[in-house]
């Protein structure tokens, strides 16, 4: 289940260009912010689209990694349809997996992909 909400939010004051009363005008800025819950649901991330909300909320996001968990490689890709995804190679098993952004793509490169979501994704290709 996706939890994703929008809502705005103050991010400080703008202050105007000098009047001819020498004055400054402040102007409050509100910023459009899209909310989503991760799936675990252990915490609320302030999203900047609603792709990034999605990714999150799905679980297809990356969050940090920690470094005793044992991770798959994975080789970043991008379709003609311009579709990222990422192939994990799990010895002779190779499973695809689509991403939001090329930025997830190369985290997932980088530091490769976890065990529960190369374990999801597997059985989603199997499915399929």
């Amino acid at each position: 289940m996706t939890t994703i909400s929008n809502s705005t939010y103050f991010e400080g004051t703008l202050f105007t260009p000098v009047h001819v009363e020498g004055l400054e005008r402040p102007l409050n800025r509100m910023v459009p912010t899209i909310w989503a819950v991760r799936p675990n649901r252990s915490e609320v991330v302030a999203c900047a689209n609603i792709a990034s909300a999605r990714a999150i909320s799905e679980g297809r996001a990356p969050n940090k990694v920690d470094e005793t968990t044992y991770t798959y490689k994975a080789v970043p890709f991008v379709s003609p349809s311009g579709q990222y995804y990422v192939e994990i190679h799990a010895g002779s098993q190779v499973v695809r997996m689509d991403v939001a952004n090329a930025q997830t793509a190369r985290h997932y490169a980088k530091n490769g992909v976890g065990c529960e979501l190369a374990t999801a994704a597997y059985v989603a290709h199997l499915r399929q």
